[in-house]
């Protein structure tokens, strides 16, 4: 066996050694760069989406307060009137009561002269009302 110089080996090794060399550093390069695309896009997207994402939540916060505003109106709109509904509803039990117990005052008092009456007619005609029935079948 003979010994091969290693001068001799070298255009060998640079033949084989070379274009591997020079494809694994263009590869490393290429990753490097889509590497660098990519963290890249995926700022800008995390940035886009976290932007509208902080403009629709202040827009729907907006809106509920609108339309937490526009309830809190209208629930006072509806208390006051209730609270009007109620005074009137007062006023007119109110109303109602001093009428009843008028017309009880009235009736009473038509009552009382009707017995009156009635007591006289009896007196005057002689006869005398029976017993009240309370429901004992012996007594009558």
């Amino acid at each position: 066996m003979e010994v091969v110089p290693l001068s001799d080996l070298a255009p060998i090794l640079a033949a084989v050694l070379g274009p591997m060399l020079a494809f694994v550093l263009g590869m490393m390069r290429y990753l490097h760069n889509d590497n660098n695309k990519t963290r890249s896009l995926m700022y800008e997207l995390t940035e886009k989406s976290s932007r509208e994402n902080r403009e629709l939540i202040e827009k729907s916060s907006r809106e509920n307060r609108e339309l937490i505003e526009q309830g809190r109106a209208e629930n006072r709109d509806f208390c006051r009137e209730n609270r009007e509904l109620i005074r009137e509803n007062r006023e007119l039990i109110r109303e109602n009561r001093e009428l009843m117990e008028k017309n009880h005052r009235e009736l009473a008092e038509s009552l009382g002269e009707t017995r009156e009456r009635l007591a006289h007619i009896e007196g005057f005609l002689r006869q005398w009302p029976s017993p009240p029935y309370d429901g004992n079948a012996e007594a009558a």
